[in-house]
């Protein structure tokens, strides 16, 4: 067991285990339809130094996880230094990519490998060379996917291909699940299509506007597949389950979400919410506590990171998730 696993497991036991989402930039090259993050101004970066502090303190606060974002996380110069520094607390951490071009520039491939980076997570939109490209605003963004798990293979980094349902994929699950081993992927993860409220992190737009009922054959679609066991689904069972009790009845899901308590979204401003989801920051990352981070149980939306992570947090619950999760997707973490 590794030092990352380590440390998971010894938050977890002491109860503090918590799972982080950190912008560090809203400067994006993707212009994609279902997100409006590229279009504020002005651009931020964190600062280093306090960006830094940031991750230091979240470790305090028993962050086990961090999933680097933005924005494009990798246009921010300090990357690889808070990477780095995720890895030196022990803190598992994937970064999420847009723009795949920028893992075959300037060795970052490399330089992330080397600062220890667990995951290399691609927005992957459809098998469609043509319609990804048209999503993204990026030409020939497959041959530079291509080109960037090239480069992240040859580092030796893991990838997972971050598939949202949408209208360009919602009939097409399976042949894009395909494409994305065929292209070298590790891994694939599920988001749910939502739509936020919170004026930092805006999603929605027309491609996700789809009805409940298309998304939840979306979903058992993606069951039946996980079960099959070909392609490497990270998504639980039960918490997809658990978002078909929500989108059917949002009280008789019975997982509700820990956001602001077990999992939580710091932006580039240092501010910390439950999710991407809710408008109201609990405060600085500097100032946080326990206290802080006691958000009550919540059922407003079906946000898929927060939702699918918080399944593991029910007590006994939460058993039978957690030991699916061993079995399917231990990897992960070795």
């Amino acid at each position: 067991m590794d030092g990352k696993v380590r440390n998971i497991v010894k938050n977890f036991l002491k109860g503090n285990l918590r799972c982080v989402e950190f912008a560090v930039t809203n400067a994006c090259i993707a212009k994609c339809s279902f997100c409006g993050i590229w279009k504020q101004q002005p651009k931020v970066f964190v600062d280093k130094t306090k960006a830094l502090e940031a991750i230091d303190k979240l470790a305090d606060l028993g962050v086990g996880h961090m999933t680097l974002t933005g924005g494009e996380p990798l246009l921010h110069p300090d990357i690889v230094e808070f990477v780095r520094r995720a890895s030196r607390h022990n803190i598992n951490n994937s970064v999420l990519v847009a723009a795949p071009q920028l893992l075959s520039r300037k060795d970052t491939a490399a330089r992330l490998a080397d600062a220890g980076a667990d995951m290399i997570s691609v927005s992957f939109d459809s098998e469609d060379p043509e319609i990804c490209a048209r999503q993204r605003q990026i030409e020939n963004i497959m041959g530079l996917m291509e080109d960037g798990i090239d480069a992240a293979k040859r580092a030796g980094l893991r990838l997972m291909a971050s598939v949202l349902i949408w209208k360009g994929n919602c009939d097409r699950l399976e042949t894009l699940f395909d494409k994305a081993l065929a292209l070298g992927f590790d891994f694939i993860a599920v988001n749910y299509p939502t739509f936020s409220e919170s004026s930092t992190y805006s999603l929605g737009g027309e491609g996700i506007d789809i009805p409940h009922s298309k998304v939840k054959e979306s979903l058992e679609t993606v069951i039946r597949l996980k079960r099959a066991g070909r392609h490497p689904i990270i998504n639980t069972v039960h918490s997809m389950r658990n978002i078909l009790n929500y989108l059917d009845d949002p009280p008789t899901a019975k997982f509700p979400c820990l956001g602001g308590n077990r999992v939580l979204f710091v932006d580039w401003f240092f501010d910390v919410y439950p999710c991407m989801q809710l408008p109201d920051s609990l405060g600085k990352v500097f100032d946080m506590d326990e206290r802080a981070l006691s958000m009550p149980m919540c059922n407003k939306c079906n946000m898929s990171w927060y939702r699918d992570i918080s399944v593991f947090f029910h007590g006994m619950r939460s058993a039978p998730l957690i030991f699916e999760a061993i079995a399917s997707s231990g990897k992960y973490l070795t």
